[in-house]
């Protein structure tokens, strides 16, 4: 029966998630996405699947991000095989997961509450507009991989052990907050009113120490702490206000954005940090306090699961996605408060119930067309927070991907006025001059971004194809070399390369760089265009044939390269004649 009722669940869960974000499914892809998995090649193929647990570079197309999550990555390659880059496949396995794990905690409600309660909490679970986030932003995946995993492991953990560590280990390998597991384990079996089994908290803490050991091996951890944007000591007086801003933003949803405005705070004497801290400090009392009951242990397991976020520091520094689980905990104090109120006034719980969820779906469905594009997305993330950086550079990259050139520029400036720092703004910026053929500019753009950061490799490749354009060769050699000193999988930098040592007359040293750019993408038409040229320069006709039918069988498909193609195809016809009259 309790097999039949969790399916039940599932069900109405899934028609309700479908009806909620049916609008929001056909989105595009947006930030993160474009670079983990719209333009990740090592998704392109099942193959690469052993390669997510021993290579952090395949998790994205970028060097900088590096990251260990090879159960995530398996299943974008998942949905790239069943259908490429169809934005709404991967937003539909989003949405399922969503409703999987509202149905989690169905399941978890009901083994130790009535089944009106578990209806309850799966239901404002589902609904809840701060979950709308990891539903519509693709790369938030993570956060709701990670959550049914863990959701899985605490529902085993008493009657399935060996199952729940097995669901801990993949969510381990999904993101690094399922460390916290064991804790919310030892909070869920106390809830429930059962005993936890030795020997089954020790598999915990062996499969912890593993996973330990194993990312300090892979400098997964020690690349992440090299990364930190700032001291441990500002990061804990930050994460204070942080905190408490999480809190409000699951009681009063109504400010929700991609990025919210934060400011880092460099002393506990701020006034903000002094008030957030007394705050906490007043909530772990209670918490302790009342540690026998359930509304201290659920804001117990909120402050648990965002513990690692909490105390390492990272780019953002407030986000709605990290929520996901932890709201679990404050959603289960609501509920646990409305069912005493059901047990006393059963239909003015049930009146109160349903218009708490009507408000829910409907600020989840008014959220759901800012993710229709990314000018949409960022423009409400500026309207509600002027003074967030990142924000106002996201939305003068949407504005320059749409050609809205002078709109951009204005957002970048603004970026950099708050922050003269922000080197990603520089790239842009530079980016933008260049569009609007401002040469001067974007290398003045691109050279402060340098001062910044020297690590840019595609910044160093900007430079070299602005020095190339201008007829600076030599310099174009260099930035080229500089740009592959840094990424030896750059693919257009091997193949401008070799565009540059040909206009220098070095022509084999031009061929070894075409061909390095058509080994290590061989889908790379350009790169066999050129090098088909070059073979018929040099008379090596046959060689010179197979990289043009290539360059014409990849180039064809893409109405940009019609005119290479076209080319391509005669190149074809008139080197088959070459080699015919040869073989004559």
């Amino acid at each position: 029966m309790r097999i039949r009722s969790i399916a039940f669940a599932w069900l109405v869960f899934g028609l309700l998630g479908v009806g909620l974000y049916a609008s929001s499914l056909d989105h595009p892809f947006h930030y993160d996405d474009h670079h983990s998995i719209e333009y990740n090649k090592h998704l392109r193929s099942l193959g690469n699947i052993p390669l997510f647990f021993t290579d952090l570079s395949t998790f994205s197309s970028e060097p900088r991000g590096m990251m260990f999550r090879p159960l995530l990555l398996t299943t974008y390659a998942i949905n790239y095989f069943l259908h490429e880059d169809w934005a709404f496949g991967f937003r539909l396995v989003n949405l399922w997961l969503h409703v999987t794990c509202s149905t989690l905690l169905f399941a978890l409600v009901v083994s130790c509450a009535g089944s009106r309660e578990a209806w309850a909490f799966g239901l404002v679970f589902l609904l809840h507009p701060i979950h709308s986030e990891p539903v519509n932003y693709i790369s938030s995946r993570s956060d709701l991989l990670v959550a049914c995993c863990y959701l899985t492991a605490l529902l085993w953990a008493t009657r399935r052990p060996a199952a729940s560590v097995g669901a801990y280990i993949a969510g381990l390998l999904t993101k690094s907050v399922a460390i916290t597991l064991p804790g919310a384990v030892v909070i869920w079996t106390y809830i429930a009113g059962v005993r936890w089994r030795r020997d089954y908290l020790a598999s915990l803490g062996l499969v912890s120490a593993g996973y330990l050991g194993l990312i300090v091996s892979n400098r997964f951890l020690s690349d992440s702490m090299a990364k930190a944007p700032r001291p441990f000591a500002e990061q804990l007086w930050t994460q204070c206000k942080g905190l408490v801003y999480s809190l409000w933003l699951c009681i009063m949803p109504h400010r929700l954005s991609v990025e919210h405005a934060f400011d880092i705070s460099k002393t506990w004497m701020e006034p903000t940090v002094a008030c957030a801290g007394l705050l906490l400090l007043s909530l772990a009392y209670a918490t302790w306090k009342g540690r026998r009951r359930v509304e201290a242990w659920g804001g117990g397991f909120f402050a648990l699961v965002l513990l690692p976020t909490t105390l390492i520091p990272l780019n953002i520094l407030v986000s709605e996605r990290r929520l996901y689980l932890a709201s679990a905990g404050l959603i289960g104090v609501v509920i646990w408060a409305w069912g005493r109120l059901a047990l006393r006034q059963r239909r003015s719980a049930l009146v109160l119930g349903l218009g708490f969820c009507l408000v829910l779906s409907s600020a989840t469905w008014a959220r759901n067309p800012f993710w229709a594009s990314d000018i949409a997305l960022w423009e409400d993330a500026v309207a509600k927070g002027p003074n967030a950086f990142r924000a106002r550079a996201n939305l003068g990259l949407a504005y320059g991907k749409a050609e809205r050139w002078s709109e951009a520029q204005y957002q970048l400036e603004q970026a950099l006025a708050i922050k003269p720092d922000y080197a990603d703004a520089w790239v842009e910026l530079g980016n933008i001059y260049h569009d609007t053929a401002e040469i001067g500019q974007a290398e003045n753009a691109y050279r402060r971004a340098l001062a910044v950061n020297p690590s840019l490799e595609g910044v160093y490749y900007n430079l070299g194809n602005l020095a190339l354009g201008s007829g600076r060769i030599m310099e174009a050699i260099t930035l080229y070399h500089q740009t592959l000193g840094l990424n030896q999988e750059f693919v257009d930098a091997y193949n401008n390369l070799g565009q540059a040592y040909e206009a220098s007359g070095e022509t084999d040293a031009a061929i070894a760089n075409y061909r390095m750019a058509t080994e290590h993408d061989p889908d790379f038409g350009g790169a066999w265009f050129n090098l088909g040229v070059l073979y018929e320069t040099q008379f090596r006709y046959g060689q010179a044939l197979t990289a043009m039918q290539r360059a014409e069988e990849l180039l064809v498909s893409n109405p940009e390269h019609q005119s290479f193609a076209n080319r391509a195809a005669q190149a074809v016809d008139r080197l088959l004649e070459k080699l015919a009259d040869r073989a004559l």
